[in-house]
């Protein structure tokens, strides 16, 4: 019987084997292959072994590249953390409009980052932006702030605007686990003599703290892959100043048309990517240890 059900269960993983294997897992190994390589995607090509991860570490727009979605990543998982649990922690509470509300957070979610980044820009475009013209009226005087004309504001306009469309999901999944906290334990907290912010600190955070794990993982994830919202809003600029690494893996592979070079960086940024969320899960397990404490 035993042995039946083993070949039952070899039967039943062989077609998604084969489907992951031949569109997840060849490509992978292909695309390590290729870049080692100096292909272009086109004609003949020869091995050159680690010439192409050598010569990324003295590529100084790469460099830079890297440095800024780093930052961009890991700004836009914590404040869209930070923001997301206190409206969570809001949107939790008894009032009428609290579905809408919750529907509204969400809202930025729905629409298509490429709708989404062609408004931003008219909202934040210097000389004609809504933010800019509604600032003048107010101040009555001139006010001409460069949001994302300037490579001294794009960075803080792109982390603004990725913490806006990631906090729905985030706040759903906070929502979720904040109603999964026993009200028992509150009560007890505050017949101790707690304060409610030493009950939400030392009796709702480790309790949520799953979900602290998850949302952050995620908003770490999207922020260090980030590539059509820079893209569609600057293309990149000014002067660069906004190109995440997505975007010069891009430029690398289909403008300068050396797919060797740009798998190369792909896998940097993959690597790069796995080295911070094993970070960050190793902190977040001894901090959920702690929390419940294991």
């Amino acid at each position: 019987m035993q042995r039946k059900l083993f070949w039952t269960g070899i039967v039943f993983m062989i077609p998604i084997t084969a489907i992951l294997f031949t569109f997840l897992f060849l490509p992978i190994l292909q695309s390590l292959y290729f870049s080692l390589t100096d292909w272009r995607g086109v004609g003949s090509y020869k091995f050159i072994g680690l010439d192409n991860y050598k010569a990324i570490f003295h590529d100084k727009l790469f460099l830079e590249s890297l440095k800024r979605t780093i930052v961009i990543g890991v700004c836009a998982a914590f404040f869209a953390n930070l923001f997301g649990l206190i409206f969570a922690v809001l949107l939790d509470q008894k009032f009428k409009t609290k579905n809408l509300l919750r529907a509204l957070f969400y809202l930025p979610n729905v629409i298509p980052i490429v709708v989404a980044a062609f408004v931003w820009r008219y909202i934040l475009d210097a000389n004609t932006g809504l933010i800019n013209t509604l600032a003048t009226k107010l101040l009555e005087k001139k006010v001409f702030i460069p949001w994302i004309d300037s490579p001294d504001y794009v960075v803080y306009s792109i982390i603004y605007i990725t913490v806006w469309q990631m906090m729905g999901p985030i706040i759903i999944i906070y929502l979720a686990a904040l109603q999964g906290v026993p009200h028992d334990m509150k009560e007890a907290a505050m017949i101790d003599g707690a304060s409610k912010f030493r009950i939400f600190m030392n009796v709702t955070v480790p309790m949520i703290s799953p979900a602290i794990t998850v949302n952050v993982l995620v908003g770490l994830s999207n922020g260090i892959r980030i590539f059509d919202l820079p893209f569609a809003l600057t293309g990149g600029g000014p002067a660069n100043a906004s190109e995440t690494l997505a975007i010069r893996i891009y430029r690398y592979a289909f403008q300068s048309v050396d797919l060797g070079y740009g798998m190369s960086a792909s896998f940097v940024l993959t690597i790069v990517a796995l080295v911070i969320t094993f970070c960050f899960v190793a902190l977040s397990r001894r901090f959920e240890k702690g929390a419940h404490g294991a």
